[in-house]
């Protein structure tokens, strides 16, 4: 800091000059933390839409002349366009476009939040796999069944063996000669772009590709978890999925599928109210009523096997209340920061804490409190 001045140094090297308010809010938790300044910086701010609000240069994206091969013998063959992070793989009549920017401006969107995003990043990109074909779909399924079993996963093998036909996006392992050719990250998305659904794919923000996408960077930067780890991880994955979604698309098109652990047979559904819209509206009643308690371990608990409207609505709910005000976007943060430090989700109390409340009993106060505010939408 110079005064009121934040200065970078770039690597040529040369000083830049800004303002803090010109800064992102990562950059601000970078300035509370390592040269003494005051938290007002980060609460005494308009919030914004970061990935509304980011210029992403569209010139920038280039169709490659190379494809994406999985190996000589197979029909597993996908054209390739980049951007700055990532690698759209398409087939059939998938334009990709689209999500390349989606990606891009979600991709800045973390980067605006959570100061050491992009260094954890590094250079590589995410491959996310386009596939309007159903014929090469249901290949890429049986080539990834396979992969897996190879690996010696399976129950993996038998859960997406379950799910493969019945969803519209998951995520696949990529060979390890795959990750070396384009130099990419280890794990991919999948989406499948049914006819129903191909208008999502043709605008920024489509819903369900936006949801998919927001809840892949969000898991990236999180990182895995322990064994021995609270529960907690769906919950924040699938909340953030949703308010991302409905943030930025205005409307919820996802409806959450998951394979029984032990029966091996049963495949639960679940999606909120409506398509989204009505959302806050009713949950704010039902909190009202006392049909619904807002509960911080009850919510945390929450996995895909049992969840019913209510509760992926809760969950919905906690993480727009996380990035409602500056200050809890900036709680936020330090929480994915001790994720992937520890790979651990905090215990409630801990969370509590970071969010600034001695108790869970006075946070899940102050959860309720914005739940019945007109500023839960």
């Amino acid at each position: 800091m110079d005064g009121d001045f934040a200065v970078l140094v770039t690597p040529e090297p040369k000083e830049i000059k800004v303002k803090v308010e010109d800064l992102s809010l990562a950059d601000r938790q970078h300035l509370v933390e390592y040269a003494d300044q005051p938290e007002s910086i980060i609460t005494e701010i308009e919030l914004g839409v970061p990935e509304e609000d980011v210029r992403i240069d569209k010139k920038q994206f280039k169709k490659l002349d190379k494809q994406l091969v999985f190996d000589e013998d197979s029909e597993l063959l996908f054209d390739l366009m980049e951007s700055d992070h990532f690698l759209i793989a398409t087939a059939g009549k998938a334009r990709p476009n689209a999500v390349a920017e989606i990606a891009e401006r979600l991709w800045h969107g973390m980067a605006f939040q959570h100061m050491n995003f992009r260094t954890d990043w590094g250079d590589q990109k995410l491959v996310i796999f386009l596939i309007e074909d159903e014929g090469l779909y249901a290949a890429m399924g049986k080539w990834y069944i396979g992969h897996l079993k190879k690996l010696g996963e399976e129950e993996a093998a038998n859960k997406t063996s379950q799910l493969w036909d019945r969803v519209s996006g998951t995520s696949v392992s990529l060979p390890n000669d795959v990750q070396d050719n384009y130099n990419v990250f280890s794990r991919a998305r999948v989406l499948r772009i049914r006819d129903s659904q191909s208008r999502s794919y043709r605008k920024v923000f489509g819903a369900f590709p936006t949801h998919t996408i927001a809840s892949t960077l969000l898991a990236k930067q999180m990182g895995g978890q322990s064994d021995i780890s609270p529960p907690g991880y769906f919950a924040l994955l699938v909340g953030h999925a949703y308010y991302k979604e409905i943030q930025l698309a205005e409307k919820s098109e996802t409806t959450m599928l998951s394979a029984d652990d032990y029966e091996g047979d049963e495949i639960a559904e679940t999606r909120g109210f409506q398509d989204g819209t009505s959302w806050a509206k009713t949950l704010r009643k039902l909190v009202k009523s006392g049909d619904v308690k807002l509960d911080v371990n009850q919510m945390l608990s929450l996995e895909g096997q049992g969840l019913t409207p209510e509760g992926l609505v809760t969950l919905y709910s906690f993480a727009y209340y996380m990035n409602s005000t500056p200050a809890r976007v900036s709680a936020l943060a330090e929480m994915v920061r001790r994720i992937e430090s520890n790979k651990q989700i905090p215990a409630s109390v801990e969370i509590a804490k970071i969010f600034g409340f001695d108790s869970v009993e006075a946070l899940q106060e102050d959860w309720k409190e914005f739940v019945l505010s007109r500023d839960f939408k």
